[in-house]
C-alpha cells in the first residue's frame, strides 16, 4: 500500500471498485489518540450507511457493543483506570456508505485507511 496521496484510492480489502477513503473532517482530534486504545474490536473497516448532516459519534475505545459508534463503555473504563477516553464525533457530508475504522489503527479517524492489513 502506498502512502496516502489526499487523493481517493482503493482499498484492496474492501474489493470494491474505486472506493472513496474519505480525509478527516474532525474538529475533536484530541479525543482520538493510537496510544490510548484499549481493544481492537475487528481487524476490518466497518461499512455504515450515514446520512447527510448528522452527526455520529465514533468509539475510540474500542469497547462498545455497538461498533463502531460509542455506547458509553469508556465511562466505566475511565474512572476504573483514570483515563479521559471519549468518542470522537464527526458530521456526515453527504448520505453514502462510510467505511469507519474497526482496528482503531487509523490515522485518517474515523475513517479506514488500511492499518489494519499491518496488525
Amino acid at each position: 500500500m502506498t502512502a496516502h496521496s489526499g487523493r481517493s484510492r482503493t482499498s484492496n480489502y474492501l474489493k470494491e471498485p474505486k472506493t472513496h477513503i474519505p480525509s478527516s473532517t474532525m474538529s475533536d482530534t484530541a479525543a482520538y489518540s493510537i496510544a490510548t486504545h484499549v481493544a481492537v474490536p475487528q481487524k476490518a473497516p466497518y461499512g455504515v450507511d450515514v446520512e447527510e448532516g448528522k452527526t455520529y459519534y465514533w468509539c475510540t475505545c474500542g469497547l462498545s457493543k455497538n461498533q463502531p459508534f460509542c455506547d458509553g463503555s469508556h465511562q466505566t473504563y475511565n474512572a476504573e483506570h483514570k483515563t479521559t477516553l471519549k468518542p470522537m464525533a464527526f458530521t456526515a457530508k453527504k448520505t453514502e456508505k462510510a467505511y469507519l475504522c474497526g482496528c482503531k489503527q487509523t490515522k485518517n479517524p474515523p475513517f479506514c485507511d488500511g492499518s489494519h492489513t499491518k496488525l
